[in-house]
């Protein structure tokens, strides 16, 4: 085995991956705005002298030829998606299709300042460009980099990929897990999901005298498919909950709802505003026992919530009482969490959705959910029981072509492969595992079945978050990790 690159010292790695996502990082890339960054991964390939391809999406591929003598080894692809959720603090001054991302490199960990750091996908990218700057340092079989679009918010990158960059492959290494000691061999499949119904207002009655702001914050949020069941509150549900404890005391109007950065992730924050013929201390002590309700059953991981109250001006216009409750309606009657738990292995999440989005102006209000299983049953269980509340509630619906889920492989020769050499590399097992979240790995199953896929990564923690933050111990070991991999197939040792 060559020894060049798993000899190199630990540092010399990380700061070569790390350059490579600097670069990433000057490049605005949220979902659907790849051009520059598409443009970017194919001029590097160019500049390495290998065969590249920019299809008409902004996929890339990229062909590197195996090392003298492993001409026979199978072609193995190496595979991350290109664009990231872009989200920022509250107040945080962030264009996301214009500004860069601002990293913060610490003795332990990568962040970024006042936004999302993007290590999703952002570190699988750059270590894939690392190895690709260093071929020459271990021997390898044909290998094909796979770098796709739009992967946060739809998949439309992997689900159009020309099944012709699968078909000849054997193995296929995806770079896009969260946590380092793990081997993901299994993912939930999904469906994006908009509600929308037209808006009537009407000119606040005079006898609601007071009209207020109220203001939920220090929700914690996360990613809607690893966080849904780690006890996170989701702002908008906790919306409409504050509206009906108000409504027990009084008569209120809404007059707008806001709330949510991402359909996958859990909404953090909330702004509404109401019209109602309660005194302002009556309103404040009602928002104050329901904060206190809910820290009495989420407090351990919702410590910092806090619902804010401000009088404001009278609005020009709230919604017509019946709009009013079909939208309030609606929001409670759409499944938001966890909705099965798998018998076989109690921890795993087997189905859940996530509210993650309401927008109202002028004319409509619309939603956007994500529903998730590890089964296609339950997906499509799920989806009947949203159309049928959206027609009960007056609201339109629209389904995307769901993401098939990826069903666990047993017999994988990669997967048994993988986990001995991580064992042998870091004096511990990895747990092989499948996972609540969408993979694109589902959409290349699809295309060629016979292909045997594993997922891996970094240990990245908070993603689609401002405290999105990268373990940097994990960064070398993993470059290692894959390494190893190649050097193994390239040997035929699988």
């Amino acid at each position: 085995m060559s020894e060049k690159i798993l000899k190199q010292a630990a540092e010399k790695i990380l700061t070569g991956v790390l350059e490579e996502f600097a670069k990433l990082a000057e490049i605005p890339r949220p979902s659907k705005h790849e051009e520059q960054v598409s443009n970017f991964l194919k001029k590097f390939f160019e500049e390495q002298g290998l065969r590249v391809v920019q299809d008409k999406f902004k996929n890339i591929v990229a062909e590197a030829p195996a090392s003298p003598g492993k001409e026979n080894s199978p072609l193995t692809i190496l595979q991350a998606h290109m664009d990231m959720v872009c989200v920022a603090e509250e107040g945080y001054a962030f264009e996301p299709t214009k500004d860069a991302i601002k990293l913060i490199r610490g003795e332990k960990f990568l962040t970024a300042e006042g936004t999302s750091l993007g290590a999703d996908d952002g570190i699988g990218v750059a270590e894939i460009l690392f190895l690709a700057k260093n071929l020459d340092a271990f021997d390898h079989g044909a290998l094909r980099f796979i770098f796709t679009v739009d992967e946060e918010q739809g998949m439309s990158g992997a689900k159009n990929l020309d099944k012709k960059f699968l078909g000849d492959a054997k193995f296929f290494i995806n770079c896009d897990s969260e946590n380092f000691g793990e081997i993901v061999a299994g993912c939930a499949g999904g469906v994006h999901v908009n509600f929308w119904r037209e808006l009537h207002y009407v000119r606040p009655d005079t006898k609601l005298g007071t009209n207020m702001e109220i203001k939920i914050v220090g929700l914690r949020g996360g990613h809607s498919g690893i966080e849904i069941s780690s006890g996170r509150v989701n702002a908008l549900k906790l919306a409409v909950k504050i509206m009906r404890a108000i409504t027990k005391h009084g008569k209120i109007r809404l007059s707008y709802l806001s709330g949510g950065r991402a359909f996958n992730v859990i909404p953090s924050s909330a702004t509404f505003a109401i019209a109602t013929d309660l005194k302002p201390a009556a309103v404040e002590n009602v928002c104050a026992q329901v904060e206190q309700r809910i820290k009495n059953v989420y407090g351990a991981t919702e410590p910092n919530l806090k619902i804010e109250t401000k009088v404001i001006k009278r609005p020009d216009k709230v919604l017509h009482a019946k709009d009013y409750d079909l939208l309030t309606t609606f929001i409670e009657l759409i499944h938001s969490g966890v909705y099965v738990m798998s018998p076989e292995n109690p921890a795993q999440v087997l189905a859940s959705a996530n509210l993650g989005i309401v927008r109202m102006d002028d004319q409509i209000v619309e939603l956007k959910l994500y529903p998730r299983a590890n089964a296609e049953e339950l997906l499509d269980e799920f989806v009947e029981g949203f159309e049928q509340a959206a027609k009960l509630c007056a609201f339109e619906s629209k389904f995307s072509e769901p993401t098939p889920a990826w069903i666990f492989n047993p017999d994988s020769k990669l997967s048994k492969l993988a986990e001995k050499i991580f064992t042998e590399q870091n004096n511990f097992a990895p747990e092989i595992k499948t996972v609540h979240v969408g993979l694109e790995t589902s959409c290349f199953i699809k295309k060629n079945p016979a292909l045997d896929i594993i997922s891996i990564g970094t240990t990245n923690e908070n993603i689609h978050s401002p405290n999105e933050r990268l373990h940097l111990e994990t960064v070398a070991p993993h470059v290692k990790f894959i390494v190893g991999m190649l050097e193994k197939i390239s040997a035929g040792e699988f």
